[in-house]
């Protein structure tokens, strides 16, 4: 067993309406699967755009139980700077992590999910659980 992690956009409506012990996955709404990144997105996306992770912050943490599963929502800095990610970047990006297809593929979405959740007025979030 792991650590599930997900990541998917709402807006704070979304969220105060729905239950989310199951994940996005359970509930039906799109997400991308990060299984095993518990180091979070920051780190991440200082690494692609070649900032300092400080400039991110952490997490804002919504949903902290004991026992799971927790919620947090992206930095919208952390957001902005993976939706303005270019194809050709995330190309270079993964060949220089010696990224595998699956992995590569993975930073595309999440990249997508930003870009979408800035055209809808949505935040990102970060659903993990064990």
């Amino acid at each position: 067993m792991g650590v599930l992690v997900d990541y998917f956009a709402a807006s704070s409506v979304e969220l105060d309406r729905v239950d989310l012990s199951a994940g996005p996955a359970g509930i039906g709404w799109p997400y991308v699967d990060c299984k095993g990144w518990i180091d979070g997105l920051a780190g991440r996306v200082a690494e692609l755009t070649g900032r300092d992770p400080s400039e991110f912050g952490d997490d804002v943490v919504i949903s902290a139980e004991a026992d799971g599963p927790w919620l947090t929502r992206v930095r919208p800095e952390v957001a902005l700077a993976l939706a303005s990610a270019s194809d050709e970047r995330l190309a270079e990006y993964a060949e220089d992590e010696l990224l595998d297809e699956h992995e590569a593929d993975r930073y595309v979405q999440l990249r997508d999910l930003a870009r979408s959740a800035a055209a809808d007025g949505r935040d990102l979030y970060c659903w993990s659980s064990v």
